[in-house]
């Protein structure tokens, strides 16, 4: 018969049960996984926040452009910086009807009044909604 005293392990031999073991490795693998989770989504909106702030950027320059540049009777476009790579510039001119109304196409009598819509869009593999800026250039009448 064996002495049950002989079973226990001696004070040198304790160590971890291989369930112990397993539950330690599966909490760790879901550390690891929520960690790596949080950090996909934080370079992923950082990357969004940057083309945000790019296009803001694009259509602020566009903008400065298109107000910058001689009023043109009738303009179907005004010229704007080219933009960077991924980002496209639209231009789009309205023409004041002289009755309370901006519309297309440029009335036979150009009031002097037009609303120029400038639309950035984003392109690549994260775009962002496009960024859209209207501008009211005037005619100068020399006094």
């Amino acid at each position: 018969m064996t002495n049950p005293e002989h079973r226990r392990r001696s004070r040198g031999e304790e160590g971890e049960t291989l369930i112990e073991v397993l539950v330690a490795v599966v909490l760790m693998g879901v550390a690891f996984v929520a960690i790596l989770g949080g950090m996909g989504t934080a370079i992923i909106s950082s990357a969004t926040q940057q083309k945000v702030t790019s296009a803001d950027s694009i259509i602020r320059s566009a903008a400065e452009t298109v107000v910058s540049d001689q009023y043109a009777s009738c303009a179907v476009t005004y010229g704007t910086p080219a933009p960077p790579a991924g980002f496209t510039v639209t231009v789009e001119v309205d023409y004041w009807d002289g009755a309370g109304t901006f519309g297309r196409p440029c009335p036979a009598a150009d009031t002097g009044v037009q609303k120029v819509t400038l639309t950035v869009h984003s392109t690549g593999p994260h775009p962002v909604r496009d960024t859209t800026l209207e501008v009211i250039k005037r005619e100068v009448v020399p006094s």
